[in-house]
């Protein structure tokens, strides 16, 4: 709104201030279990090692680690009980908040049973997971007590709340990198830390974290609100304070042990071994520090915990064992990886891997001139930074002659009975064109949230001043792009048929349909009588059909990119991985243009 004058907060042009906690939350709180997530895995590894216990429940682990991850996502209202809002979408994502706990107690009864069936070896790692269990848990029991509307009317921005989160944030997150640290460092470096300092280090933190957050409870149940550094005396928060600050120099100090036990390691710590924790995954089965290859030959795995079940990592099905034979002589002149299926890790593809390059820096570069660029409104330079991203994703992507012979890869295909892509998964490709489809369609929706919160809180849409938008036009442009989408979809038929010729014809009217799509709607976009500065209403279209355009901009880019190495011959039926992106990308871009024009020329007339 500041920087361009659009009115999607200003209740005066039809905006609403609300808008902003909203989609603050929308995305702050999903963030926050998501910083989980990489620490339930970490505890999954860990624990079962330490155990001496293969790891109970592990689909329903595996079940609650996915719903945390989908339910995080509809319950970010919690944070605004006292924001005024109905008391119906009060009930409701009070609920969810609470509906949360049940996969999230799943993990943690599962990591308790796990060493309840086992022989605990209370090594360092081992006590940063239990001191996870019981930080964590605690957090979470506060977490359903603020998920109570009426609970959370007492305490919302008060110190209950900073030391729920960092309960949470603290004891879910930052102990498991601790427990990580010791666990995994030792196979980086070689060597192994002192486990007197480490366990030094863990009471040190987890007695100076209690100390400093636990009071914090009752600090908020007393009325202490957040972000204040100071306050009269008297009021029964004196002493609950100093007991906080002489915890958080505990804590600082079991934070500086580790920096000296990290140091201690580095210089004088004793050789760590290949497996110094009696592993089961395979890290533990290579030297440490490990080779940069890793393995000279791939190891073939049977189970979940390999070093425990398997006593040869080279045995398996024949299929298997020919993969593995095979690849430790082919290819040697290029990188190749192995493409497995999701489920049972079946080889399915051999593929190049991208060698060393500068074009990765280049685009952070870019990407930092954007950021740095609007700090001080720079807008030029920002686009400069975009421009610089560009030249590097296409130098990024540019793809390079392989040194093998399509008689080679025959050959190896016959032998193993897989496909050798030395050009580009199309697995690979496919779900990463369907990531980058799904990362425009969740912007897309958010701007479709904010454009349906806006009409609620509006009598008249449009405004008065506004007229009803052209409908005929969003036909035009909608199916212009479904013909151009169709057309990209028989460009790939076409090259599976290795019809070179059909499908430069195809590609070609492709990119024109689609960019008809485009100047239609850049064209009513231009004589519309409002702009994103008139109304709420304006902003809402503008950033709307703007993405729209946007999205549409970059697969034409795409598809020129795609028709030039076409011409050159580059394609034929064994090798058509951007053609094949091309039909992802704009099947995906034309259900974004029939909801959003659809929304945007339609919906006026329907409310």
């Amino acid at each position: 709104d500041r920087k361009i004058g659009t009115h999607f907060y200003d209740p005066l042009a039809g905006g609403s201030p609300l808008l902003w906690q909203h989609l603050f939350w929308i995305f702050g709180h999903p963030e926050v279990y998501l910083q989980f997530i990489p620490a339930a895995g970490i505890m999954s590894m860990i624990i079962p090692v330490f155990a001496r216990q293969r790891i109970s429940g592990y689909t329903l682990v595996v079940m609650s680690i996915v719903a945390t991850g989908f339910i995080s996502f509809g319950l970010w209202v919690h944070h605004m009980f006292t924001a005024g809002l109905p008391q119906v979408s009060l009930t409701f994502f009070s609920a969810a908040s609470m509906v949360i706990a049940i996969p999230s107690g799943i993990q943690v009864f599962s990591w308790i049973s796990t060493i309840a069936a086992g022989k605990p070896v209370f090594k360092t790692p081992f006590l940063f997971s239990l001191g996870f269990l019981v930080l964590f848990t605690l957090g979470g029991i506060t977490g359903v007590m603020v998920a109570s509307v009426p609970f959370d009317w007492q305490v919302h921005d008060s110190y209950f709340v900073v030391a729920h989160f960092h309960y949470v944030l603290i004891g879910g997150a930052t102990f498991p990198i601790f427990a990580a640290l010791y666990y995994w460092v030792p196979k980086f470096t070689g060597r192994l830390y002192n486990e007197t300092l480490g366990k030094w280090n863990f009471w040190l933190m987890f007695i100076g974290f209690n100390l400093t957050f636990f009071p914090m409870h009752f600090l908020g149940l007393l009325g202490m609100p957040r972000r204040v550094y100071t306050y009269q005396a008297g009021l029964g928060w004196d002493i609950y304070n100093l007991i906080a600050s002489i915890g958080a120099f505990i804590l600082g100090a079991g934070v500086l042990l580790f920096v000296y036990n990290f140091y201690w390691m580095l210089r004088q710590g004793p050789p760590a071994g290949g497996n110094p924790w009696e592993g089961d995954s395979l890290e533990w089965a290579t030297p440490s520090p490990p080779v940069p290859h890793g393995f000279t030959h791939l190891p073939i795995v049977r189970s979940r915990h390999p070093l425990w079940d398997q006593a040869n990592l080279r045995e398996g099905d024949p299929q298997a064992e020919t993969v593995v034979r095979m690849l430790a002589s082919w290819p040697l002149t290029w990188r190749a990886a192995v493409i497995t299926s999701t489920l049972d890790a079946r080889p399915q593809e051999i593929f190049r891997v991208a060698g060393p390059a500068i074009w990765p820096f280049i685009a952070a570069v870019g990407m930092v001139m954007i950021f740095a660029a609007e700090v001080f409104s720079l807008h030029l330079a920002a686009l400069a930074g975009l421009l610089v991203i560009a030249v590097a994703l296409v130098g990024w992507h540019w793809p390079k002659d392989i040194p093998t012979t399509i008689e080679e890869e025959e050959r190896f295909e016959r032998e193993t009975g897989i496909a050798v892509r030395p050009n580009g998964s199309p697995i690979i490709s496919r779900w990463a064109m369907g990531a980058l489809v799904l990362v425009i369609a969740i912007a897309v929706g958010t701007l479709l949230f904010t454009y349906f919160y806006i009409r609620i809180e509006n009598l008249e849409w449009p405004p008065a001043a506004i007229p009803l938008p052209n409908w005929p036009v969003a036909l035009v442009a909608i199916s212009a792009l479904l013909v151009g989408a169709a057309f990209t979809w028989r460009a790939e038929r076409a090259i599976k048929e290795n019809d070179a010729r059909l499908m430069k014809l195809a590609l070609a009217l492709g990119f024109v349909f689609s960019a008809a799509a485009g100047v239609v709607l850049t064209l009513d976009l231009a004589r519309l009588p409002f702009t994103w500065a008139t109304h709420a209403y304006g902003s809402t279209f503008y950033a709307l059909a703007g993405t729209m355009l946007l999205a549409l901009a970059g697969g034409l880019v795409f598809s020129a990119i795609t028709q030039g190495w076409a011409w050159r011959g580059r394609f034929h039926a064994r090798n058509h991985t951007m053609v094949s992106n091309i039909v992802v990308y704009f099947s995906g871009t034309a259900v974004m243009w029939l909801v959003v024009l659809a929304v945007l020329y339609g919906g006026p007339y329907l409310f």
